[in-house]
């Protein structure tokens, strides 16, 4: 809504000023009307235009801090209608503050936390607005925010370790392909214009060489657009027929990369599924809130199909040895003793901070690995363009030894 600044005359014929928040120029007018005030001027507040404009995109670390935010308050003794106030109030992010008001003007009309927030905090994990449900329904509300918190924030930190884990090799397979790219435009070409026609000689290594890089040199234009055109193909093909699920699978099925994928869903899961039976959740919804940080669609028809063999009566580590078996026997064995001692939830608890320490380290050992593996590729990339250059020259000439 915007701000208007009117001067009126009060009752006592005395000129006042002040400022008032309507949607409408006219709706304003009729709020200061109403006051009993003669209005003689009434203008729009502008606002200054910030020279660059504050950031609108909500990531996923801005709703964790969020959510934390939101427990901790409630965890004060603040109600929820005067915490989201104090939220919708802060400027740390317009988007969050807006969403702020939108949800509290839910509840005052009587709809639950759960629904308002899938209402108007569309980037939330689906697993965030259950665990509230679950907190209004055993009056821990705070508790199970807290809890979801806890589980966006080591999802973000996943994603930045893994994204840091391949940063540093992902520079320098770009600095080795910019390098490459240079030499087949500048460098192979200026030698293939000084062996001229003379290439009958040449070794095939040297001819493949050359001949690429007159090739590039020739058609610069056409093959970028090919390229990006094959690029932007992709990524539509990627959205359409989503073959990004098709390409996970295979990822997971890699010898490094594969198992850091599958133990973060594992991990996720035991943590969420632990998460929800703390709260309060009995098991069979407390496995369907798992089943939503999943990523991996073969463990997400894997643990639905041991949901429904626990609906039939299973028990749950028996099932998960047959239908997932990702987990080792150590864990199985841990979550039977968690099953019988009535302690499921901790033991899940302990299973997901273990399963994720061992993503941990595999991302540590997927870092170790593919730095050497990008230097090496890209050396041997640029030592085949020298040493094709090198046998070319050499084999124009004749030495007596």
């Amino acid at each position: 809504m915007a701000r208007y600044k009117y001067k009126a005359v009060d009752h006592a014929g005395e000129a006042i000023s002040g400022e008032v928040e309507a949607a409408t120029r006219a709706i304003a007018y009729s709020v200061v009307q109403g006051r009993g005030f003669d209005i003689f001027k009434l203008e729009e507040v502008k606002t200054a235009t910030p020279l660059f404009k504050r950031r609108t995109v909500v990531k996923h670390k801005d709703m964790a801090r969020y959510i934390r935010q939101l427990a901790t308050l409630i965890r004060a003794g603040v109600s929820l209608l005067d915490a989201l106030k104090s939220l919708a109030r802060s400027d740390a992010h317009p988007h969050l503050a807006e969403a702020s008001e939108k949800v509290r003007k839910d509840l005052r009309s009587g709809l639950r936390l759960s629904t308002a927030m899938e209402n108007h905090l569309s980037s939330l994990p689906p697993y965030v607005p259950r665990l509230a449900e679950l907190g209004e329904a055993t009056g821990q509300t705070a508790k199970a925010l807290t809890d979801a918190s806890e589980r966006m924030e080591y999802e973000d930190s996943m994603r930045q370790e893994i994204r840091t884990a391949l940063s540093y090799p992902m520079f320098l397979s770009v600095i080795g392909s910019g390098i490459v790219l240079l030499m087949f435009l500048f460098v192979v070409p200026r030698f293939g214009t000084l062996l001229g026609s003379n290439t009958e000689n040449l070794p095939t290594l040297s001819r493949w060489v050359i001949g690429a890089g007159l090739g590039l040199k020739a058609n610069t234009i056409p093959i970028f657009s090919g390229i990006i055109l094959v690029i932007i193909s992709v990524r539509f093909l990627f959205k359409r027929l989503n073959l990004g699920n098709k390409a996970r699978n295979i990822i997971e099925h890699m010898p490094v990369l594969g198992p850091v994928l599958v133990r973060s869903d594992l991990g996720s899961w035991c943590r969420t599924v632990g998460v929800a039976l703390d709260n309060g959740a009995n098991l069979l919804s407390a496995l369907q809130l798992g089943e939503y940080g999943l990523r991996s669609q073969r463990l997400r028809r894997a643990f639905a199909t041991t949901r429904a063999e626990i609906r039939a009566g299973k028990n749950i580590d028996e099932v998960l040895s047959l239908s997932v078996p990702d987990f080792d026997p150590l864990t199985i064995d841990l979550i039977r003793t968690g099953r019988t001692s009535g302690e499921l939830a901790k033991m899940l608890l302990f299973v997901g901070a273990t399963e994720e320490e061992e993503t941990r380290e595999l991302t540590k050992r997927l870092s170790s690995l593919a730095e050497p593996i990008a230097i090496l590729v890209v050396s041997l990339i640029v030592g085949t363009i020298v040493i094709s250059i090198v046998m070319a020259m050499t084999s124009l000439y004749e030495f007596d030894i």
